[in-house]
């Protein structure tokens, strides 16, 4: 099974998030998308949504893409541990240890990889899938560099074929989204909705976050 995993604060999660993951979903015949709220990630403190109010906003937006199998994954908040991806793909791997997992990520992550904890083992665990954009990218460095050189797949047919170890890169369109922007927008009492599916919109309002 071809499975991808898109982690994430999901601060909240919406469009910008999801269009890219179904593109994706279907440009590669996935078998299932995997939506991982983060626990504690490394790069960003405070958020302002709970860890259940995070995860419930990823279950309603796994909703919104059915029949899609799309699903949320609460594997991160249950971990008392920053939100390392390097850990989780290798415990992922474990707990499918016959299943492709595809690590998902935009391009401006994946041009800050090599900040990342223990980024050279990603490869170990997972594909990594990399979402373009057509406004130009962060350049790499030189060990971001070596690395696609080394781990670059010729086709995404490859994915199916080997367990993990290799980087693909797909084009997708703009999304003018941020989660940071939603909420600002909401604090500020501007149109926000269109950004977000509708149950996770509801959702937002019957819990008054980001006011």
């Amino acid at each position: 099974m071809l499975r991808l995993i898109l982690g994430g604060s999901f601060d909240p999660i919406h469009w910008g998030h999801l269009r890219p993951l179904r593109q994706a979903f279907e440009l590669l015949n996935a078998d299932e998308m995997r939506l991982l709220p983060s626990a504690l990630p490394p790069h960003r403190q405070n958020l302002a949504a709970s860890a259940p109010q995070r995860f419930a906003m990823a279950q309603l937006a796994a909703a919104e893409l059915a029949p899609l199998p799309c699903y949320a994954d609460d594997w991160e908040l249950q971990q008392a541990r920053p939100s390392y991806s390097a850990i989780t793909l290798a415990q992922l791997q474990q707990r499918w240890p016959h299943d492709q997992l595809v690590f998902v990520l935009g391009a401006d992550a994946f041009a800050q990889l090599d900040q990342w904890y223990n980024w050279q083992q990603l490869l170990n665990h997972a594909h990594l899938l990399v979402l373009q954009r057509p406004q130009p990218a962060q350049p790499w460095s030189s060990a971001l560099q070596q690395l696609v050189q080394q781990h670059r797949a010729q086709s995404l047919d490859q994915f199916k074929q080997q367990s993990a170890g290799l980087i693909g890169f797909i084009d997708t369109a703009a999304v003018a989204i941020s989660a940071t922007a939603i909420r600002t927008a909401i604090a500020n009492q501007q149109p926000w909705r269109q950004y977000l599916p509708q149950r996770v919109a509801d959702y937002i309002e019957q819990q008054h976050l980001y006011r």
